[in-house]
């Protein structure tokens, strides 16, 4: 992967997560601060559906970056699914476990606080929706929606799962086992998931064009600016009137509108090939900041997953004024500070993730193997 590719598509991954940051910042502060969501009722009205599309971009980014992979180191089964194992259960472990901390934290504050949260799933114990989140069937077709108070973000990854496990199918198997396979995937993971693995799939083919499509500099940077802007136009899909778009409504609402979702995957995925073509005059301008850059990357996954349960724990022990700026910046303030520090933690701990599952499996690897 090219450095410019490279650096501008770990700011791309931050600056998506931090889109849904701010529309779970606004779901939690609306009624605290409408004085200033009155005065901008547009940037209200825009950050929902741009959250929609910042998730998108992720599942293309997810896409791109496993045809990467699974192209230069994670040529075998064992270490594909030993890497996947390392970075997702690097962050998921604590997520859950500062998941349940902090709804614990709220229970005692507001001893109610759990008879807000509609129950899904009845006769399940708060413990097995834990468990059916850690192990990614917590928006499964037939079982959605189970997931503790505070992991909204979460859903997201049964999807991805899906499409890891999808891909290791695809070039890991083949003939019968593989159709076979597919099949019995889908029909588990249900309509929502197949729907939407083309904007992921969208993401692995792209890498694999990305060098071969040739344009000028001038064309790919008219490209890029273009696709920008048309990402940014593709919120505005979700605002239609329903006649129009409510057959194109996913499955589950909270996943918006699929019409978004395939608008920004193709949008994105012509501005990752405009971004191969201007890769050298990126790289001048980002290769100052490229250290800032990498760390904000490596909190991505940290961000996305950490900051529901954490805006809502400042929220609940909040500052004596609630509504004043001063308890704005804490919540913002507290959230990225506390993924800052836990999240280099989690970046730390994937190669000991990994090398635990190639142990449990009967693996040896080189030391330089298992940090990938």
């Amino acid at each position: 992967m090219k450095k410019g590719t490279s650096l501008y598509l770990d700011l791309v991954r931050f600056g998506a997560a931090l889109a849904v940051v701010a529309e779970h910042f606004r779901e939690r502060t609306r009624h605290l601060f409408d004085a200033f969501w009155g005065l901008y009722p547009r940037l209200s009205f825009y950050l929902e559906p741009l959250s929609h599309t910042a998730v998108a971009v992720f599942f293309v980014l997810s896409g791109y970056v496993i045809a990467h992979v699974m192209e230069t180191r994670e040529r075998t089964i064992i270490e594909f699914a030993a890497s996947r194992f390392g970075r997702l259960y690097s962050v998921v472990v604590p997520a859950l476990v500062l998941t349940a901390a902090t709804n614990t934290l709220e229970v005692i504050a507001y001893p109610g606080f759990l008879d807000r949260v509609p129950i899904t799933h009845s006769g399940i114990s708060p413990t097995m929706y834990y468990l059916g989140t850690a192990i990614f069937v917590n928006h499964i077709w037939l079982w959605p929606n189970l997931e503790p108070p505070n992991l909204i973000a979460f859903w997201s990854l049964t999807f991805e799962v899906a499409y890891y496990i999808a891909i290791a199918l695809f070039v890991f198997t083949e003939g019968k086992t593989r159709v076979l396979g597919l099949a019995i995937l889908g029909a588990v993971s249900g309509p929502a998931v197949v729907l939407l693995a083309p904007t992921w799939l969208l993401g692995y083919c792209v890498y694999r064009i990305a060098d071969r499509v040739k344009t000028n500099a001038g064309v790919s940077a008219f490209m890029w600016f273009g696709s920008i802007f048309l990402l940014m136009l593709c919120p505005l899909l979700n605002s239609g009137p329903p006649k129009y778009i409510s057959m194109l409504n996913m499955p589950d609402p909270s996943l918006g509108h699929l019409l978004n979702a395939y608008a920004t995957a193709i949008c994105f995925a012509i501005n990752i090939v405009a971004c191969n073509g201007i890769s050298l005059n990126l790289k001048r301008i980002l290769q100052p900041f490229s250290k800032l850059i990498r760390w904000l990357g490596s909190l991505t996954f940290a961000l996305y997953l950490f900051h529901a349960p954490l805006l809502s724990f400042f929220l609940v022990y909040s500052l004596h004024d609630r509504a004043s700026p001063a308890q704005a910046l804490y919540m913002i303030g507290g959230t990225l500070f506390l993924v800052a520090t836990l999240g280099r933690f989690c970046e730390q701990s994937k190669g000991t993730y990994k090398r635990l599952l190639l142990t449990v499996m009967g693996r040896t690897t080189k030391p330089s193997q298992t940090m990938g």
